[in-house]
């Protein structure tokens, strides 16, 4: 695949959606942890929160999200420097990814059957076309769009596990510096997911130079790999909670407690089960028909290494998922680097019917979500067919839709390069391998594309609370109660973090023993949970304001104030 056409498709996928918009809920509880730090002491670096309110989890992508905002933040804007993080994890993924399934596709195991009468790929051009084909199946899973597209954690846990592959792909030749950065990757994982996948990885790894020591065409050296790993990968993550105890006891001691009972640890039931059969058939997908489909191709050859490392490294993460309860679709991003390896071998072996049908399936389903897209902005525009645009009112209640030309020209020209695409593979019938993990990668990158340019102005319209953050400090101000902490109640994380973010509203930290003369309360038709008042309001506090916002004016929020 030429290189440029590589590289355009794989930036054209990653930027649209992480910069230009207001801060969303989705990205809220990231940005807020990122900012607590950037903007706070230590004891935020150490123990993170958003807004003064414990937010357990791995430290780690949030102090890489707040350097950036330290750094870029006064240039372009504190939320956009924390989306570049996203750049950052989804570059070295891609690089990692490339590099483990070259180096693998590289190896004698790994070559496909010469010709009866010569013509076969050299070794080299072989092993960039599985390295392509990797990277181009990575960029069409369905789990990877808005994992990488989100101000989370999920794409430093995808290009966490893609080094771990990195680091098995070279254990032959540097034994001790693959050890090092497996180790490396280890300690990553637990400051980032927890102790579950990170022992996964750690299992698999010592299974790997298990096995490679009783190669005997390269035998690696066993003890002092296996001490470098097991020393990098657990003796790295116990620095943060000692430090944070000895800088901070009494408040670790409360952080580390909830975050043990946050962890998702036990069995998983059948509830689990479905759960997993249910959403990972689509989060996966394609990769997880390619990956069983290389099992199936290569099963003469599952001792080989350019199989049996990413099986060994998705075997334990599975492994990780019998611990896991309740399930999230954290626990499949993990699989997701390994399982695109084994899907690379997968795609390069495919019989041409079956891979016919994949083409023809790809343009089939991007197609159609291009033309309900365009339908629908046309309704949003026109009011015209008037069930889509009433659908349209009904998402964003009040919006009313401008046409910004720049993004209708890009919008245009990514619908006529998915045409031309169409056109070259209808037309010209191209015999080359990365075919058909091109045309899924292009569809997805078109797709998300497209939907970024025509309806970024609505989304932000229906998720932003940057204008409510404002009119609620104005309300607080007014009443000369700018001064001081405010209590939330029954407000979820993701909007504690943008409201203070926005409105420079201070709220109340846990533990603290301050007592806040204002309360904020958010009630909601959608969950009864919600609408119960702050303790003792009848008797304690009297109502200051209520409000909503237009694009949800089925949300209620309240300002309180503490009868003197």
């Amino acid at each position: 695949m030429p290189r440029w056409a590589l590289c355009a498709l794989l930036i054209a996928f990653i930027l649209p959606g992480i910069f230009g918009h207001e801060l969303w809920p989705q990205d809220g509880v990231g940005f807020g942890r990122m900012w607590a730090m950037a903007s706070g002491n230590l004891a935020d670096w150490l123990l993170p929160n958003v807004a003064g309110a414990p937010a357990p989890g791995g430290p780690l992508p949030y102090w890489i999200g707040a350097v950036l905002v330290l750094a870029l933040g006064p240039f372009v804007g504190n939320t956009n420097a924390a989306g570049a993080a996203n750049l950052v994890w989804y570059g070295v993924a891609v690089f990692a990814l490339w590099q483990s399934a070259y180096r693998l596709a590289r190896r004698d195991q790994a070559q496909p059957v010469a010709g009866a009468f010569g013509g076969e790929a050299g070794r080299g051009d072989y092993a960039r076309l599985v390295a392509d084909v990797a990277v181009l199946l990575a960029t069409a899973t369905i789990g990877v769009i808005l994992r990488f597209h989100q101000t989370q954690d999920d794409g430093a846990s995808v290009a966490i596990v893609a080094c771990v592959i990195f680091a098995a792909s070279v254990i032959e030749w540097q034994p001790l510096l693959a050890a090092l950065l497996a180790g490396l990757c280890v300690a990553a994982l637990a400051l980032t997911q927890g102790p579950v996948p990170a022992a996964a990885i750690l299992l698999g790894w010592l299974l790997l130079l298990r096995h490679s020591h009783r190669d005997d065409a390269a035998r690696v050296p066993l003890l002092r790999p296996t001490l470098i790993l097991v020393l990098a990968g657990a003796g790295i993550p116990l620095l943060w909670p000692l430090a944070a105890v000895h800088w901070y006891p009494h408040e670790a001691s409360a952080f580390f407690a909830s975050w043990r009972s946050a962890l998702p640890l036990g069995w998983p039931g059948w509830e689990s089960a479905q759960w997993l059969v249910r959403n990972a058939t689509w989060f996966l997908w394609p990769i997880w028909p390619l990956a069983a489909w290389a099992v199936y191709a290569w099963r003469a050859s599952l001792a080989a290494p350019h199989l049996a490392r990413p099986l060994a490294l998705l075997a334990a993460l599975a492994l990780a998922l019998l611990g896991t309860a309740p399930l999230d679709e954290r626990a499949l991003v993990t699989m997701i680097a390994p399982m695109t390896v084994l899907a690379a071998f997968g795609a390069i072996t495919l019989r041409r019917a079956l891979d016919n049908i994949i083409d023809w399936l790809a343009m089939a389903i991007f197609s159609l979500s291009l033309f309900f897209f365009w339908a629908y902005y046309l309704a949003m525009q026109t009011g015209f067919p008037r069930a889509m645009a009433a659908s349209v009112a009904r998402l964003a209640p009040g919006y009313h839709a401008q046409v910004s030309l720049p993004a209708l020209a890009l919008a245009s020209a990514a619908l006529l390069a998915w045409m031309q695409l169409i056109a070259w593979r209808v037309l010209r019938r191209p015999q080359v391998l990365w075919r058909g993990p091109m045309l899924a990668a292009a569809g997805v990158t078109v797709v998300w594309f497209t939907a970024n340019l025509l309806f970024l102005p609505a989304v932000d319209y229906v998720f932003s609370y940057r204008t409510f953050a404002v009119e609620l400090a104005t309300q607080l101000r007014a009443r000369g109660l700018a001064d001081g902490c405010v209590q939330a109640h029954r407000i979820p994380l993701a909007q504690r973090a943008i409201i203070a973010y926005y409105g420079a509203i201070r709220f109340d930290r846990e533990g603290s023993a301050e007592t806040c003369r204002l309360a904020l309360h958010r009630e909601s038709r959608r969950s009864a949970l919600d609408n119960d008042p702050p303790p003792g309001v009848r008797g304690m506090w009297e109502m200051a304001w209520a409000g909503s916002r237009r694009a949800r004016p089925d949300e209620l929020w309240r300002i309180w104030v503490r009868a003197q």
